[in-house]
């Protein structure tokens, strides 16, 4: 079995206590490769940073609409002289996020466009976060349909499920689906098409059962398969390989060997 996680904010200081043990540890969870988002200016060159020294880890550049408003005007400028780094697989995490702010939806939309252009520019994949905002995410990607996206950690219904697949973007489920209250995320793990389905953690947080309460980990990507396998009656080493493919091809993995 292979797994890949493909959402992990391995830079994030929840794990500067044992990240070099979790990454020594990912073989014996049969995990072969990490893509480590990032959510800032600062994180993307950690995130740059990190990927160097590991040859398993593939960084993306992006700034996440919760951290627009600590943004300089230079940020977006030298946001694309990182994005050109050889082994960056996309932008992201980009996106809209009305949970926590919805008092400057124009800046987060301004902002997102702006990232999308971006990878436009390289050809590169976008990852979103879409919380509170399907409405406009759905608005401002319909301009985008030549780039590869990924919705990551889905969580809407069903309606905006078939919406997002009609559209030909890929489904990333993390750790809600093992939750008893995750019915949007199981909803989903059942009717995503097979070929868009990737899998993640969104570590160090959203850890799954039966690990909810702790901190979480990429190992714990193999919980998130165990769950969508069991919920569309298919063996986890066929769930894995069918994930592993997507993953490995949406993010041109293959061609980013260091």
């Amino acid at each position: 079995m292979k797994l890949i996680d493909s959402h992990c904010h391995l830079v994030d200081e929840a794990f500067d206590n044992d990240r070099l043990f979790i990454l020594n540890d990912l073989s014996n969870f049969a995990i072969k490769a990490i893509v480590n988002p990032a959510t800032n200016l600062e994180d993307s060159k950690k995130v740059i940073e990190l990927s160097k020294k590991y040859d398993n880890i593939y960084p993306m550049v992006g700034i996440h609409p919760e951290d627009i408003e600590d943004m300089k005007d230079s940020d977006l400028k030298e946001l694309e002289k990182l994005a050109e780094e050889e082994k960056i697989v996309a932008i992201g995490e980009i996106g809209l996020d009305y949970y926590w702010k919805d008092d400057n939806k124009d800046k987060q939309k301004e902002i997102f466009i702006e990232q999308l252009e971006l990878a436009r520019r390289l050809s590169l994949p976008a990852v979103i976060h879409a919380r509170d905002s399907k409405d406009d995410i759905i608005e401002i990607l319909r301009d985008y349909k030549d780039l590869k996206i990924q919705i990551h950690c889905f969580s809407d219904d069903l309606k905006t499920l078939e919406t997002y697949m009609d559209m030909g973007f890929f489904i990333s489920i993390g750790g809600v689906v093992t939750f008893n209250n995750g019915e949007n995320e199981q909803i989903a793990a059942r009717n995503v098409d097979i070929d868009r389905l990737m899998l993640e953690t969104d570590s160090p947080y959203l850890t799954p059962e039966p690990y909810r309460g702790l901190r979480n980990d990429p190992r714990r990507v193999v919980e998130v398969a165990r769950k969508v396998a069991d919920l569309r009656g298919m063996k986890i080493d066929k769930l894995a390989k069918r994930t592993y493919n997507n993953t490995k091809e949406f993010f041109n993995l293959w061609l980013k060997k260091q």
